[in-house]
């Protein structure tokens, strides 16, 4: 039987599928080129995936809601794993033009890193109706945006100092150490200002068209 957000929302079967549809196009690449180059896509869209799982736990998760140790836990952890979805993005960078697979790598890439933005929103929007509820709508839109931002940051010291999510608890000096250090980077405060407007505005436009959906329940 399906999911309650899955029978109400085609959204999300559709969101499968194009995770399917990332797997075949990977599987493609892989078996025309005889090269795995680019399998390390699929741990990047597992790790999108992870925002997702951690926001439906907390929506739709009674028991967590009255333990607030639990609660701030898990949302403290949605906050860090946030940024891998849109991360996929940056997954651009590894093509390169003039080879012969150049638009099969284009188009991969193109699925993979749309997967991870929507991933990425739907999460959000979990967030956002938790909160509202529990708040209020101001206060949801208020943290939904700090968050982003964030987000753009978490996303600029992956990609460019190669830190990742759980790297607060095995790295937290060095981590915080380039955290203090990237506050004095033009460079970065681009993508904190590029990247978090781009995920307020994923959310902004995802948001109505989810509310249209059989009571909310996705």
């Amino acid at each position: 039987m399906k999911p309650t957000f899955l029978r109400n929302n085609p959204y999300y079967t559709k969101l499968l599928l194009l995770s399917f549809l990332c797997a075949l196009a990977l599987l493609y690449r892989v078996v025309t080129t005889h090269s795995i180059d680019f399998t390390f896509l699929l741990w990047n869209l597992f790790l999108a995936i992870l925002p997702l799982v951690l926001s439906k736990t907390i929506r739709y998760t009674p028991k967590i809601h009255a333990s607030k140790p639990v609660l701030y836990s898990l949302l403290i952890l949605w906050v860090l794993f946030l940024p891998n979805s849109p991360y996929i993005i940056t997954d651009f960078i590894h093509l390169e033009t003039g080879k012969p697979t150049m638009w099969i790598d284009l188009f991969m890439l193109f699925i993979f890193a749309l997967n991870g933005v929507l991933l990425g929103a739907l999460s959000m929007i979990d967030i956002f109706y938790f909160l509202t509820k529990k708040y209020t709508q101001k206060i949801a839109n208020y943290t939904l945006f700090t968050t982003c931002y964030l987000s753009g940051f978490g996303i600029f010291i992956g990609r460019f100092f190669r830190f990742n999510s759980w790297d607060i608890i095995a790295r937290p000096k060095i981590l915080f150490y380039c955290l203090y250090k990237c506050l004095f980077l033009w460079e970065a405060w681009l993508w904190i200002i590029g990247f978090g407007s781009f995920m307020w505005v994923s959310f902004l436009v995802l948001k109505p068209i989810m509310r249209t959906t059989k009571q909310n329940n996705f």
